[in-house]
């Protein structure tokens, strides 16, 4: 019986492997390495996109109990969630995935509009749906075949067909792909690499990971990309080694743990990048929050995030599906707490200790302040948990001479202590505006619950809002966002500027989900087919 089980299990990592290795491109992208490129033409907006969960079960007009899949299934979700009927383009708020109608959308939309505009691509992956219902497990082949899909809808929307008989580079924007909980088979649970997992993954998304960092990807499922040579880097983590969930690994505090060995990657790429006077933008999936990180790879993430502030311009983040911000500080490094929990079983009450972590974060003191604070930003989902939204980022393009960063000559570890780490920093890269610093961001989205009443016209993004026209932010520094916090703590629940965080939080459903939570819900029009409702499978951080 154990000899046929190992027979099988080859059998079935063979047909995943040659689903995989077998070129799956229409075109084939040459992947020069942007290094080999000169004059680099900067437009000064990237992109951030997230957790599409494409489900190719999606069945439109039924109700949003079946998840979609037209088989009734009850399930644990708030009952507002279990209420509406699948639209053609998709069902917000509701226990239901992507259609693939959505995807194709997107993407369509993002070509048509941004791809010759954007610098380069963040992706804080999810490219797969999500294992909720038991009449359609989700199967290996089927969690790489929609990886698969979603990596060629890049490298279409954002190649250059006409420059690859070139023989020189690059052929495509940088995009920085990160690994998702629900990438792998089974999801959340990967373990120390190399592995099978990474195995697939690499080959799926080799075009996309830069050359000499193909053995780092295999060992551990991370990298690095110089989306502006010589000047700014965009590190994709793995936070599944560092994630709770993830039960195959225990933490970043043994030697051998690969979040250990993750954490001194990222300590000695950050230190190299210091050396050459670059900036960094930290990227992943699961965001970095004491009850979603453990208790050893917070502590190790934070302190890294304030041992070099004055070169990381930025953390970006998917998974929670939810728009927002949240602040790792000093304090709560030393107290091995300030967790930020996300409840999505009563947003009411998440938006209220959101408010109460912005209070306690504020500094007493204007001393080192900006020093002592990471910010940490969430972009909202395509999945409509809400509605679908993604986000266009404009950055500083002008440039410092002399160097931006002064060099530490200090040798350190990533466990120094954060105090004397902050003392010996004096440069206040991430608290003022200076080259590549991201300067503000349009948040786009589609109106689900209108999309739905026209089947027959494909939906277009639309501007939700600016930092700069709602939030009268001047750029994204550590200081703008304090001063943006402020406002909201001493203005109160009740203020017009809290209201608006909340309506944006929940990508514009704020109305809808508080309509289906009545006892006697109804539609807003009768036409109305609408996507109704959806929050992720796992959002108790």
């Amino acid at each position: 019986m154990v000899v046929s089980l190992q027979i099988f299990y080859f059998i079935a990592l063979s047909f995943l492997l040659s689903l995989v290795i077998t070129p799956f491109y229409v075109f084939e992208p040459k992947t020069t390495p942007l290094e080999d490129s000169t004059n680099v033409e900067l437009h000064g907006n990237f992109l951030h996109i997230t957790d599409f969960h494409p489900d190719p079960n999606y069945v439109s007009n039924v109700t949003a109990r079946s998840r979609c899949h037209e088989v009734f299934q009850d399930t644990k979700r708030p009952k507002h969630m279990k209420k509406g009927i699948s639209g053609p383009w998709g069902a917000p708020a509701t226990v239901c995935d992507s259609p693939f109608s959505l995807i194709d959308t997107t993407f369509e939309w993002l070509e048509n509009n941004w791809k010759n505009k954007l610098d380069f691509v963040i992706w804080t992956g999810d490219n797969a749906r999500h294992d909720n219902d038991d009449n359609f497990p989700r199967k290996p082949e089927e969690v790489f075949m929609l990886n698969r899909m979603i990596a060629e809808k890049f490298l279409k929307t954002f190649g250059d067909e006409n420059n690859f008989r070139k023989k020189r580079g690059p052929h495509f924007i940088p995009i920085i792909p990160s690994i998702g909980n629900n990438d792998i088979h089974p999801n959340n649970i990967i373990s120390s690499g190399p592995n099978d997992v990474l195995t697939i993954l690499y080959n799926i998304w080799s075009p996309f990971i830069p050359k000499g960092q193909h053995k780092t990807f295999l060992n551990g499922g991370y990298f690095y990309t110089e989306v502006i040579p010589n000047k700014l880097m965009v590190v994709s983590l793995n936070t599944l080694y560092f994630y709770k969930a993830n039960t195959a690994v225990n933490g970043c505090k043994e030697a051998d743990q690969p979040g250990t060995i993750e954490m001194k990657w990222l300590n000695d790429i950050l230190k190299k990048a210091r050396k050459r006077g670059m900036k960094v933008y930290l990227t992943g999936h699961v965001a970095p929050r004491a009850k979603q990180y453990t208790r050893s790879c917070y502590r190790r993430y934070g302190r890294l995030a304030l041992k070099f502030h004055d070169m990381i311009l930025g953390h970006f983040y998917g998974h929670s599906n939810m728009d927002h911000f949240f602040f790792i500080d000093a304090k709560s490094i030393r107290r091995q707490n300030g967790k930020v929990e996300t409840n999505v079983y009563d947003i009411d009450n998440y938006t209220k200790r959101l408010i109460n972590h912005y209070n306690k974060v504020l500094p007493r003191s204007r001393e080192f302040v900006e020093k002592e604070y990471a910010v940490i930003h969430i972009n909202p989902s395509i999945i409509p948990t809400f509605f679908p939204a993604l986000r266009i980022f404009k950055y500083n393009t002008t440039v410092v001479t002399k160097g931006d960063i002064k060099e530490d000559t200090k040798k350190d570890t990533i466990d120094d202590d954060v105090d004397s780490t902050r003392r010996r920093r004096r440069d206040r890269s991430s608290a003022t505006n200076t080259f590549l610093t991201p300067l503000g961001y349009t948040q786009y989205f589609i109106n689900l619950t209108h999309a739905n009443l026209y089947p027959n016209i494909t939906p277009e993004y639309t501007i939700e809002y600016t930092t700069w026209d709602d939030y009268h932010m001047k750029d994204l520094t550590v200081s703008s966002w304090l001063q943006l916090t402020q406002k909201i703590v001493s203005r109160g629940l009740r203020s017009s500027l809290w209201k608006k965080i909340q309506e944006h939080l929940m990508v514009g459903t704020r109305s809808l989900i508080r309509r289906k939570k009545k006892k006697h819900y109804e539609p807003a029009e009768s036409r109305e087919k609408g996507p109704e409702d959806y929050l992720v499978s796992e959002l108790a951080f």
